[in-house]
Order: structure tokens, then sequence, then C-alpha cells
């Protein structure tokens, strides 16, 4: 059942939000693959820096990829703007660089802009965007945090992970208060499917956990797959294939397959952990994040 709240949460669950993405952040690698005759091609690694590198997306034409990057902060603390990979020239440049920290860079459709989620100094976490061309930042809903993930149904409507008590699913509108309580338990990874335009999301209800799709017009929730045993992170392509990592492999899987397929592993290429994905189809890419390996 959809049930109309307002935004607003508990000074715990600010805490922990905080706390969550501003703090000890892990040491992740950014790579990139192409695919070719239907096969991938060797992983290169295309982060700019060392520390945290993560939350991957394409742009429209695949000619970028946007992502969170850690920079140097004050007093050696952890500190991160929004990076862009350029594909064709394989140069890095900041689309931001700010006191505060962004996260989860998101194209939002029929904008020049991305999406991204703001630790404000007083711990606040909430949704703002950032112009593409001039860096200048607005705030797209003043009353909703903390927010942890995001993805856009429409050019004004938003699918937010909103941390709490329980992590729940919620949706809401630009230039709307309030917002509707979709899910609750769910996993980091939301995305729109680009075929059917349901939103997709990891329901943890289920064993193993397993990607669910909501219809926005309905309100209808329906599995679709399950997912590896502890994995939170998958996306789907253009023609609506899904993909996932385990450990070193990626997997693909249509709606219509029994089981995840092997894709490639990439173990003797240093990368281990996969966990967030990106596709773009149409170029023949995609992008994905592992854990940092230590070399001895």
């Amino acid at each position: 059942m959809i049930k109309f709240i307002t935004f607003g949460l508990t000074g715990l669950a600010a805490i922990f939000v905080g706390s969550a993405l501003a703090q000890d952040l892990p040491a992740t690698e950014l790579w990139l693959i192409k695919i070719e005759n239907g096969k991938p091609g060797n992983p290169v690694r295309i982060n700019a820096g060392k520390g945290y590198n993560n939350q991957p997306h394409f742009s429209a034409d695949g000619s970028v990829i946007y992502y969170t990057r850690e920079m140097p902060g004050e007093a050696g603390a952890a500190q991160t703007d929004v990076a862009a990979f350029h594909t064709g020239t394989s140069i890095t440049t900041m689309v931001n660089q700010t006191p505060e920290s962004e996260y989860s860079p998101t194209p939002i459709p029929s904008r020049n802009a991305l999406s991204v989620i703001q630790v404000e100094p007083d711990q606040k976490q909430r949704l703002w965007a950032i112009d593409v061309a001039n860096g200048n930042m607005e705030l797209l809903l003043p009353g909703a945090e903390p927010v942890g993930y995001h993805a856009w149904i429409n050019s004004s409507q938003v699918a937010m992970f909103i941390l709490g008590e329980t992590f729940t699913l919620q949706t809401a509108t630009i230039g709307k208060t309030g917002a509707q309580l979709v899910a609750s338990n769910i996993g980091r990874s939301i995305r729109k499917h680009p075929r059917t335009n349901e939103i997709l999301f990891v329901d943890k209800y289920q064993e193993p956990w397993q990607i669910a799709a909501l219809d926005p017009e309905t309100g209808v929730i329906r599995g679709v797959m399950p997912l590896f045993p502890g994995n939170e992170d998958f996306t789907v392509d253009s023609a609506g294939n899904y993909w996932t990592g385990n450990g070193s492999k990626l997997y693909k899987r249509s709606s219509g397959d029994r089981r995840w397929m092997l894709f490639a592993d990439f173990k003797n290429h240093g990368v281990d952990n996969i966990t967030r994905l990106a596709t773009h189809l149409a170029s023949g890419q995609i992008t994905f994040v592992s854990d940092h390996i230590v070399s001895n």
C-alpha cells in the first residue's frame, strides 16, 4: 500500500547518515570496459585519484562518466566532489569543488544538470542540482532528508532511499511538499527501467535479496529476480538486461533467463568485489566499482 507522509526523520537517523556517508570512506577503484561483438575487453582503471571513487553514472550520450571522487579535506578529513571522466579523451575534469561533500551524481532528465546528495554543514543530507556548465547549485527538495540514494522517475519526480530506523523507498515531486512511502527495508540500488518505466530497487525482506519493480502510476510492486546472497548492487541497460557483480565476476541476465549468466571474470586484472555499476549499451560501455587491492 502507498501511504502519504510528510518529510522528517529522527535525530538518530540523521546522525547515522552523516556518519555513514561522510566518514571512513573505503578505498575503491572505478573501471571501464568496452564491449565489441558481444564480448568484453580488458577493464581499464579510470579514477583520477586514490581513495573513494564511486557511484558512477553515464551521460545520456555515453561520452562522460560522472562519479563521486574523494578530495583532500581539512585536517585530513574525507571530502567528496563530482568528477567527470571523458571517455573519448580519458581526461578527468571536476564538475564542482565545494567545502561540502557531494555524492551520487545522477543526470537529471531534460536538463544539463546533475542531481547530487550534499552533506551540508549541519549534517543534513538533501537533494541538490549542479549545473554542468557552470557548477551552480540549487536545492531541489528542501524538506526531504536524510537522503541516501536516488533515481529519477521523470524530469520532476524522483525516487529516494531515505535513511531512518529502517531504510525506505519514497517518491516525491519537485516543487511539492511531502512524499509517498513506497517500501521499507530496501537496498541502496535504485534504477529506472528504460522500457517499462518502473522503478527498480532491492527488496531485503526476501532471502536472498531480490530486485523488485514499482509501477509509479499504480503503486503496484512486483518481484523481478533474486540477487546473489548479500548483494545489493545492480543496474539495467537500455535493452532491459540486468547486470550485477559477484566478487571479480560480472554477470548478465534478461527477464526471461532462469539464472544469472557469467559475462566475464576480471580476477587477473586486479578486480575484486564488484559493487556499483552503470551501462551505456549504445556505445558498448560498462563501468563498475571494485575494492582497492593493496599490492604486496
